[in-house]
């Protein structure tokens, strides 16, 4: 299966793997990572990993990829720690224009957070959820048929 994908074209993550555009913000080469600082700064100190080869999507990489990936991102939170002192790193990844993917090359972010952070649309929608009162869907303290059914429906695919 494969998911709508934005269209870009060159990939602009692909030109800065390749050093065809300026890779002023390169943090880190890898065999099958690179790491980059991300130019649109909604946390101080947002950073991307992406894999060398151009993947689209999470079922794209393949299972070193998988794990460069994540063991990249690993050394940059250390770092991120160390750096910033955050009060805790946020790691996301969008898969497809229905989850907001802009870019068509495999991309995790590695985000500092902060006390009062708001940056908008994306994760932080989390945070705005201890303001308000939240439904029973919402809750993850409240067991419900739908959850229920959810969770059997997925583990028939793990059978």
């Amino acid at each position: 299966m494969t998911f709508p994908l934005p269209k870009m074209e060159p990939c602009y993550l692909c030109a800065i793997v390749e050093r065809k555009s300026a890779s002023w913000n390169v943090i880190d080469r890898g065999e099958l990572t690179v790491t980059i600082f991300n130019g649109r700064q909604f946390e101080i100190g947002q950073c991307m990993v992406l894999p060398v080869r151009h993947a689209p999507t999470l079922l794209d990489l393949t299972e070193r990829e998988e794990a460069a990936v994540m063991a990249a991102a690993r050394r940059l939170t250390s770092v991120m720690v160390s750096a910033f002192s955050p009060d805790g790193v946020l790691l996301y990844q969008n898969n497809g224009i229905g989850s907001g993917q802009e870019v068509p090359h495999f991309h995790l972010h590695v985000v500092p957070r902060r006390p009062n952070s708001d940056w908008g649309f994306g994760p932080p929608h989390i945070a705005r959820l201890e303001k308000t009162g939240r439904p029973a869907h919402l809750d993850h303290a409240v067991v419900t048929d739908s959850k229920l059914q959810t969770v059997e429906q997925l583990r028939r695919y793990f059978v």
